[in-house]
């Protein structure tokens, strides 16, 4: 049977493993690449569809022909596929590690709704203390700043106490532009950022940034000066008017 599947038209996940090697192989011309991306449309099964969702999570050095290949496969899995692109677009978000593509294409196919609750379950799979999932993390929260969802804060919020910095700055910058002193979760996210402010592990830059957005949020520190006080970072000072202000 074995080796009647490799002379075989059938489209085999050995069969389809070895396309997508093709596919996703810089050094080959893109006339090879093109015609292993069009024996995968051709087979059209589950896996085949996933093989192609792959491409959106692969980058070329060759960044022209690298974005035309990817409009390329949005546009097959959106308007050729369509609906049989979603689950293995979510499934690719859900476990790979370069997924902004994929949840773009996703976000054609589906309402916001949907794709808030995979970015939403997906971040959430990922801990503030795992380190091997920078990259995905980085791309959800990206991700989940484009829309007004009340699951956004709460689920990006225990990253602003995460293991990497580009993470914490974006998780702070978001929820700085998200709370207001009328938000329910506000007084959980101002606890949030003073715990940044005092992690003794927190670089200068995510202290002073936590800073910035607990001035910027009006936050009323006048009770907690004596405790915050030696937190403060260089040229940030708690005010008359509890108000932490600086550069």
């Amino acid at each position: 049977m074995g080796l009647f599947d490799i002379f075989s038209s059938k489209p085999t996940p050995k069969k389809i493993d070895k396309i997508t090697k093709r596919m996703l192989n810089e050094h080959h011309q893109q006339q090879v690449r093109q015609e292993a991306i069009e024996e995968l449309i051709a087979f059209g099964t589950d896996y085949a569809i996933l093989a192609l969702v792959k491409r959106l999570g692969t980058n070329f050095r060759d960044t022209i022909k690298n974005e035309q290949e990817k409009r390329y496969i949005d546009q097959v899995l959106v308007e050729h596929f369509g609906q049989r692109s979603v689950v293995p677009l979510e499934q690719y978000v859900r476990s790979e590690q370069t997924i902004s593509a994929a949840i773009r294409t996703l976000a054609k196919l589906v309402d916001d709704e949907r794709v808030v609750t995979v970015c939403v379950e997906t971040l959430g799979g990922y801990p503030p203390n795992d380190h091997r999932s920078i990259d995905p993390k980085l791309q959800l929260v990206d991700a989940l700043a484009d829309y007004e969802d009340e699951r956004v804060v709460p689920a990006v919020m225990p990253h602003a106490l995460d293991h990497d910095d580009d993470i914490r700055v974006k998780a702070i910058g978001l929820l700085e532009a998200r709370i207001d002193k009328d938000h329910p979760l506000y007084d959980e996210v101002v606890e949030t950022l003073i715990k940044v402010l005092k992690d003794a592990l927190a670089s200068g830059r995510i202290v002073r940034r936590a800073a910035r957005a607990l001035g910027a949020l009006g936050v009323d520190l006048s009770d907690r000066r004596e405790e915050l006080d030696e937190f403060v970072p260089d040229g940030y000072s708690i005010g008359e008017d509890g108000r932490l202000s600086g550069q």
